[in-house]
């Protein structure tokens, strides 16, 4: 017998109706929802939404708010956005969190030199006042001295032997390549005008006698690191959490820690073991790199066993090389300095780079090399690809860092080789730093620095980090600098204009693409359902708002996993919570105008 529509329109109903009760039988109830809000997701399938549902730690629906609401439970909590804008939290893809907290935990036996401070005369009072606090010290180690102060960017013994001749003195350059060694350092290594130059390293001489001035290069520096004071197992548990505790309340919720050593590794294992650990953490191991005062092998050893450090929190298949040295100076060069006349100087021949990555890909590891020059990265490039010709395929996920000049021979083979560029933008855009070696670079090459346009115009990938503490902004400060390619607040001319690169790439940037440096773009840096719910509210929409604007922002509250942890409501400042995690007052002064974070 034949039915009518009628009757079988009204079964189609009927199935609907039971299909749909059965649905939403089975929906899941959130632990929390956010609604009626302005949510940049980063995701290009749905880049914008009102509302997420967050259960067990990630984003369990996303989407207009009366849909989302659905999966709302008795026990739900239901927080109203009220228009506000949020997005994925940051990523800082560069930075050295010990050098942030060592100079507070170890303020009797380290001296960290402010970074606004201009007159050399007003170092050497410091440093005397410290030697004369630490009477009882064999040695005096200290950190952080700008050589852009004094002539052709090259201190001299002389400048500690004035003010402490007693003892030997051992003091870091800030970008941590150079070290200053006064006479009884000298001494104290056995350092002469006999003593060769170690491999990748520089010992600089008075040309007229051959005398070592005490400024040490790359390699050479390896006698003051071996001096460096060690933080206590305890210290260092303290100090990570304090600084990942002033990372989330800037809106950080993972980092990639460079030249990374076993014992903040071990520190962020322990925390992460207790549910202290609220920051995530790419893993870079230092890898033969020519400050490290341990050998080859002894660094080899923990990262052959670095899987015990893996965790939900800590991604630990990364290293971290060095291929040359410092602008203007040992940076790797095409084309000689305009005044020394010199390339530079690469820290590994050909063959050995290319033996290194190769090594390293082979053990699944992602090669990041610190890369200053355009002969530098041009070396770097062609290991790869010669690694990747060699084997047909590449392990890892490789990255070029800084990039302060890259060729465009470079910038064009980005894409088919997959190596991400990361970037430090507000570390070069116009300051003291651009300025003090515009002479070197000449301004060609100066006006070419962090070619960020030139990358994604090209198909190439990059992230943009702080290189914390050399440059430790807000990395809202530091999304502006690449959007305006101007200091902080348009303060200045912009360097190169055609560089910049749009709000919405620089989000990216700082958000997908640089988990995708640490192969967890499948876990977070979007807000896409089954992904962890790291989030940021923030009290401006950064897409609407003028780019000069964009550093003022502040991050109201910050999400990881869905937790707060962090909320401005009730700590202001961001510092209760720190000295709350850690009992100590961590100073978070810096300025804009200056390299450094006095933590």
């Amino acid at each position: 017998m034949k039915r009518s529509q009628p009757f079988s329109l009204f079964l189609a109903l009927i199935v609907y109706s039971v299909s749909a009760s059965c649905a939403q039988s089975q929906q899941q109830v959130a632990d929390t929802l956010y609604t009626n809000g302005k949510i940049y997701t980063v995701s290009e399938d749905l880049p914008w939404v009102e509302a997420v549902a967050i259960k067990d730690g990630k984003f369990i629906a996303i989407g207009k708010t009366d849909r989302v609401k659905v999966m709302a439970g008795d026990a739900t909590e239901v927080i109203d956005l009220g228009g506000k804008f949020a997005m994925p939290g940051l990523n800082d893809a560069h930075v050295h969190m010990q050098n942030a907290y060592k100079p507070e935990l170890l303020e009797d036996e380290i001296l960290f030199l402010p970074s606004d401070e201009d007159s050399i005369e007003e170092l050497q009072k410091i440093i005397k006042k410290f030697a004369e606090n630490n009477p009882d010290s064999e040695h005096l180690f200290i950190q952080n001295l700008r050589y852009s102060l004094f002539p052709n960017n090259s201190p001299t013994k002389v400048f500690i032997d004035s003010v402490v001749s007693d003892r030997p003195v051992y003091i870091i350059s800030e970008p941590m390549h150079e070290a200053l060694f006064n006479t009884k350092a000298l001494e104290a290594e056995g350092i002469t005008k006999d003593t060769p130059d170690p491999p990748k390293g520089m010992i600089t001489r008075d040309p007229e006698t051959g005398e070592p001035t005490g400024w040490m290069k790359e390699s050479a520096c390896r006698p003051a690191w071996a001096r460096e004071p060690k933080l206590s197992e305890e210290d260092e548990m303290l100090g990570l959490k304090g600084i990942a505790a002033y990372l989330n309340s800037v809106g950080i919720t993972s980092v990639i820690q460079t030249h990374a050593t076993e014992p903040i590794v071990a520190a962020a294992k322990k925390l992460d073991e207790q549910g202290d650990l609220t920051i995530r953490m790419g893993i870079s191991w230092t890898w033969n790199d020519p400050q490290e005062p341990r050998s080859l092998e002894e660094q080899l050893k923990v990262i052959e066993e670095r899987g015990k450090y893996a965790s939900d929190m800590i991604y630990v298949d990364f290293v971290k090389i060095s291929v040359d040295g410092n602008p203007g100076s040992t940076a790797f060069m095409l084309e000689p300095y305009v005044i020394s006349k010199h390339r530079g100087d690469p820290t590994y021949t050909d063959d050995e780079l290319f033996e290194t990555i190769e090594k390293a890909d082979r053990m699944g590891l992602g090669v990041t090399a610190h890369s200053i020059g355009d002969a530098g990265t041009r070396q770097f490039v062609n290991a790869i690809k010669k690694v990747k010709t060699k084997h047909g395929e590449l392990n890892g996920r490789h990255v070029v860092s800084h990039g302060i000049t890259i060729d465009p021979v470079e910038i064009s083979q980005l894409k088919d080789l997959d190596i991400s560029v990361e970037f430090s933008p507000v570390v070069w855009y116009p300051n003291s730093l651009t300025e003090a070696n515009r002479p070197e670079l000449g301004d060609e090459r100066v006006n070419r620095i962090c070619p960020m346009a030139s990358v994604v115009k090209s198909g190439g990938r990059i992230a943009i980090a702080s290189d914390g503490p050399i440059a430790w902004h807000e990395p809202l400060v530091t999304l502006e600098t690449a959007v305006t390619r101007k200091a902080p607040g348009g303060t200045s001319e912009a360097l190169n204009a055609a560089e910049a690169i749009d709000v919405k790439t620089a989000i990216k940037a700082m958000t997908l693409d640089s988990a995708y440096l640490i192969k967890q773009e499948d876990k977070v840096g979007s807000i896409e359902v089954g992904k962890r719910a790291d989030m940021i509210i923030l009290d401006k929409n950064i897409l609407e708002i003028p780019a000069t604007e964009i550093g003022t922002t502040k991050v109201l509250t910050t999400l990881l996993d869905g937790k707060v942890v962090f909320d401005r409501n009730k700590d202001p400042k961001g510092e209760e919570a720190i000295e709350a995690s850690t009992g100590v007052n961590f100073d978070l002064t810096g300025s804009h105008d200056h390299r450094g974070c006095h933590l």
